[in-house]
């Protein structure tokens, strides 16, 4: 029972390193309806499966397409052609969302503007991007975030202090000189 639309969560929820709990919590819903929508026994709502297709790294148009074959039954699936001039984005569909180097921006101004478009963030680290104590207590470098990010960016359940104990542990890190 395995569908295009289960494949791509699976890979981007393994991509990401993220269990199926943490996965689901990132969206709203449980692990287990995670699996189920992995496992192709249910697909997700349309907004769901929207915001899940722009971690999977598929545009919005293939992804209601994606969305609609996945809904019709066997026999009419071949009516609908993924690969169509009108469907196929060059190098959107499949190119990897990349990231910006934090560790290459100087300016905390810069630094935090990009942080704030930064969709992939889990929210705990996105509410201490955005607190203005957080940038003045710890100013911290675009090195230090870019290695928070790496480290523990994987972390969706994790809560603000989690995020503010590990930049401490970071710079801590960085200034022993390993």
């Amino acid at each position: 029972m395995q569908s295009i639309i289960g494949t791509r969560i699976a890979e981007s929820r393994q991509r990401l390193g993220m269990t199926q709990d943490q996965f689901g919590a990132r969206y709203g819903v449980s692990g287990p309806a995670v699996f189920k929508f992995e496992r192709g026994y249910v697909k997700p709502s349309l907004e769901l499966w929207l915001k899940m297709a722009r971690d999977c790294d598929i545009s919005e148009k293939k992804a209601v397409l994606l969305w609609v074959k996945a809904k019709l039954p066997q026999e009419y699936q071949s009516f609908i052609d993924l690969s169509a001039a009108a469907v196929a984005e060059p190098g959107v569909a499949y190119a990897k969302e990349t990231r910006p180097d934090y560790a290459r921006v100087a300016d905390p101004r810069d630094l935090r503007q990009h942080l704030s478009a930064d969709a992939m963030l889990p929210e705990g680290m996105k509410a201490i991007f955005k607190d203005d104590e957080f940038w003045a207590l710890y100013q911290p470098t675009g090195q230090e975030i870019q290695l928070l990010i790496e480290k523990f960016g994987n972390y969706a359940e994790a809560k603000e202090a989690f995020f503010r104990d590990a930049i401490r542990l970071i710079r801590e890190f960085i200034r022993s000189e390993y």
